[in-house]
Formats: C-alpha cells, sequence, structure tokens
C-alpha cells in the first residue's frame, strides 16, 4: 500500500502568519488522520513554505519565469492601436505593445501551458486537491487571473485524473469582476466537498449565483490547531498587565484620502496606547503579516516617540513575529488583546484571551457575530479613541465572566472541526495498492 497524496493550495508562504498557522494546522491534522501522507503545496512561495512546513511545495504559477497576468490584461484592455498616457506618440505606443505580446506570445504563454502540463503530472500522481481555509476565494484584492484562475486551473486538472476535489473551512468574497466569479463558480463546482468558514461566505457566493444550498459551515480550521501549540511559557512576561495591540495596514496612503484616513487610525491607535500607559499597563505592539505591517508598527512607534510617550520597553513591547510559534508565545503573555487581524483574534481566543476586533472585513464581523461577542467588534471606519478605550473598559470589567464562555465556545468549534475532518480525511486513507516490480 503506498501512502495518501495530497496537494495543498494557497497563499502561502508570503509572509502572512495567519495563512501560515493555516496551513501548519492543515498538515497537523491530515497526518494525524491519514498517517505517513504524502504532502505537497501549490503555494506562492514555494522555498518558504519548504523551510518553514517541511513539506514539498510548487510554485501556482510560473512565476518563476517572470509570468505576469497583468501584462495580458493591460495589452487586452488597452488595444494594440491605443495611445498611451502622457501624450507617446501613437507609433512608438504601438511598438511598444506589439513588443509586450510577442513577450506574452512567445515566451510567457509557453512556460504557463508549460505549468499545466507540470501541474496534470502532479495531479495525476495525487489522491486528493484540498483547499484548507484561508481567503482566497475572491478575486478582490488579486483580479480574476490570481487566485481564481490558479484554482480553476488545479481543480480542473484534479478531476480530469479522477482525483477529489476538497474545499475546506474556506473563506468566500467579495467578488468584483464577471470573469472572477465564473472561475471561482466552476472551481467550487468541480468539488467533491465544500465548507466554509463563516454563513456570509456562503451567502456572496449564493449572490453571484453558485448553489451552496448543500454545502455546509464550519469554524475557522485554525481553532483545530493541535493543543500542544498553545501550552508554553509566555514570551517576555511582565508584572504587569499586559494588552496586545495587533496593527495592520489599514486605509495605508494610496492617496490624500487614504493618507487623512491613515493618520486617523494611527492617531487613534497612539491615543489608546498613551492612555493605557498611564494607566500602568504595558502594550505589545503586534503584526500578521510581515509585508504590510511592518510600516505600520514604525510609524506608530514614531509617532508616539513624537508626543514623548514610551516607546521601548518596558512599556511598549516591539519584537518581531517571525513565526507562528513566536506569535502564540507573545499571545500567551498578554491579558487581552485588540487587533483587526482575523488569525491574531483566533488565536487570542484559543488561549483563552479576551479580544476586541477593530473590523474593516465581514469575516471579521461574522468571527465575533457567531461567538455572540459582537458588541467588541468596532468599526475601523468610525472608531474613536473615546470608543476604543470605553470598550476595553468593559472588557476588563467582565474578564472573568467571559473566559468561561469563550472556553466553552473554543470547545465547541473543536468538535465540529473534528467532526467535518472526520468525515473528509476518513476517506483518503491509504487505499490504493504499490504496483508490483
Amino acid at each position: 500500500m503506498r501512502p495518501s497524496r495530497i496537494v495543498f493550495y494557497g497563499n502561502f508562504g508570503a509572509g502572512n502568519l495567519g495563512n501560515e498557522v493555516t496551513l501548519q494546522t492543515a498538515i497537523e491534522q491530515t497526518l494525524a488522520r491519514v498517517p505517513g501522507a504524502e504532502l505537497l503545496c501549490v503555494c506562492t512561495n514555494p522555498d518558504d513554505v519548504r523551510s518553514r512546513h517541511g513539506i514539498e511545495a510548487a510554485p501556482a504559477m510560473s512565476r518563476d519565469s517572470g509570468w505576469s497576468w497583468s501584462d495580458l490584461e493591460r495589452t487586452a484592455a488597452a488595444g494594440l492601436g491605443a495611445a498611451q498616457p502622457g501624450g507617446l506618440p501613437a507609433r512608438r505606443s504601438f511598438a511598444a505593445k506589439l513588443k509586450r505580446l510577442g513577450r506574452i506570445l512567445f515566451h510567457r504563454l509557453p512556460r504557463e501551458l508549460a505549468h499545466w502540463y507540470q501541474m496534470l503530472r502532479l495531479m495525476a500522481r495525487s489522491d486528493a486537491f484540498l483547499v484548507p481555509g484561508t481567503g482566497v476565494i475572491t478575486d478582490g484584492s488579486c483580479g480574476s487571473l490570481g487566485w481564481p484562475y490558479d484554482m480553476f486551473k488545479l481543480s480542473v486538472l484534479a478531476r480530469l485524473c479522477g482525483k477529489r476535489v476538497i474545499f475546506l473551512s474556506v473563506g468566500a468574497g467579495p467578488f468584483e469582476h464577471r470573469l472572477g466569479s465564473w472561475l471561482i463558480k466552476r472551481s467550487l463546482g468541480f468539488a467533491h466537498y465544500r465548507s466554509y468558514r463563516d454563513a456570509d461566505s456562503k451567502r456572496r457566493l449564493e449572490e453571484i449565483g453558485f448553489n451552496a444550498a448543500g454545502d455546509r459551515v464550519y469554524p475557522d480550521i485554525v481553532f483545530g490547531l493541535a493543543d500542544a501549540h498553545l501550552r508554553g511559557d509566555p514570551r517576555h512576561a511582565a508584572v504587569r498587565r499586559v494588552v496586545g495591540l495587533g496593527l495592520k495596514d489599514y486605509a495605508t496612503p494610496n492617496d490624500a484620502g487614504d493618507a487623512g484616513r491613515y493618520r486617523d487610525y494611527l492617531g487613534v491607535m497612539a491615543d489608546f496606547v498613551v492612555w493605557l500607559q498611564a494607566r500602568g499597563f504595558v502594550v505589545r505592539l503586534i503584526i500578521g503579516d510581515a509585508q504590510y505591517d511592518t510600516r505600520v508598527r514604525e510609524d506608530l512607534i514614531a509617532l508616539l516617540k513624537a508626543r514623548g510617550a514610551p516607546a521601548t520597553a518596558p512599556g511598549l513591547l516591539s519584537d518581531p513575529v517571525p513565526t507562528v510559534n513566536e506569535l502564540l508565545a507573545q499571545l500567551r503573555g498578554t491579558d487581552a488583546v485588540i487587533s483587526p487581524r482575523f488569525h491574531h483574534l483566533v488565536l487570542a481566543l484559543m488561549l483563552n484571551k479576551p479580544v476586541i476586533a477593530l473590523s474593516d472585513l465581514p469575516k471579521v464581523d461574522a468571527l465575533l457575530s457567531d461567538l455572540g461577542l459582537a458588541q467588541y467588534c468596532l468599526r475601523l471606519a468610525d472608531l474613536s479613541s473615546g470608543n476604543l478605550i470605553s470598550r476595553f473598559g468593559e472588557l476588563q470589567a467582565r474578564a472573568d465572566e467571559l473566559k468561561p464562555f469563550i472556553e466553552s465556545r473554543m470547545q465547541s468549534y473543536r468538535s465540529a472541526l473534528d467532526e467535518q475532518y472526520q468525515v473528509v480525511l476518513g476517506r483518503l486513507q491509504p487505499a490504493i495498492p504499490a504496483p508490483t516490480r
């Protein structure tokens, strides 16, 4: 009997710890139920996934060759004869676009076709294609030819090879493009099993015409993270009370309007930090995506220094968070967590920490609402320091009451996920005889 072979797909290896803990949980749960399974991940950064998770990995698209679907989109949208912005001569514009089209047709497109063949061979040697959680069921942040195209390619090839296609507790939406919506609906339509991490994701898919009536809603995959990761000594534990403050690249400036919103966001965060420090709290700054959130942390520290507030230890802790284990260690050392990052909140709840969500996404709203803690979800769009301080005071007053409630809900979430894993992974036990020699 040869081991089962399972192919994961997602935006993994890109520096987002929420995605990485999702993949880590999926790997652990799979190996616990399908011992000896051979795992491979089709992902954004194969090198990072190999070193971080210890499994084989392959690129989701032939990006190593410089392939970019955005080139094709720009060429198709502009037309070969259209004048370029900035008043470039039409002849020069035509020549540039013709050269770009040549690169696509004679260099990048052949590379992409070769990638289709590589993925076909990969699927032919596998038993299942599995999309574990995260929010890749969207065209809102990547366009139609990003994640929707990747999933369509892999789902088609898996079904052509007669393999199982599984979408496990995925988040869905927003949807902004007809082509992206079509690709997503086709990909999900190929699946043997589909579930969503919240009812809002299921509703969004139904709004674009996908029939999700028979699909289930289960908690986010990360709620099934092994208990062993939730135990251990907190990192940099302090005698004083510690508040974990998650940061996010909310409204980072693209134009003058964004710059104003970004300053407002940083101002509220700085006001809150100063208020906490004045009352004897230690504040720990936590980021969830090194690529996007590092700048926000640096800007907030600079603002605190400009105000004359403590911007280093012991009043302010701000260590790098390169791994999931480091993130968990930092969260363990807190008494409460306030964050806009979805998986900061998930992990904090699993560690039985009272939380306040700062939301600019429906998935964050749904998380707190499903838990019965909607009153501790504040919208970033109209957040004020006074409102945040008031809600934090309420959270502190109810902390002892909330902890048993949170613990009970976490147990029910874990039980639900155990049920789902048994249904899905129970069918992937080794059952294929090894070829005789």
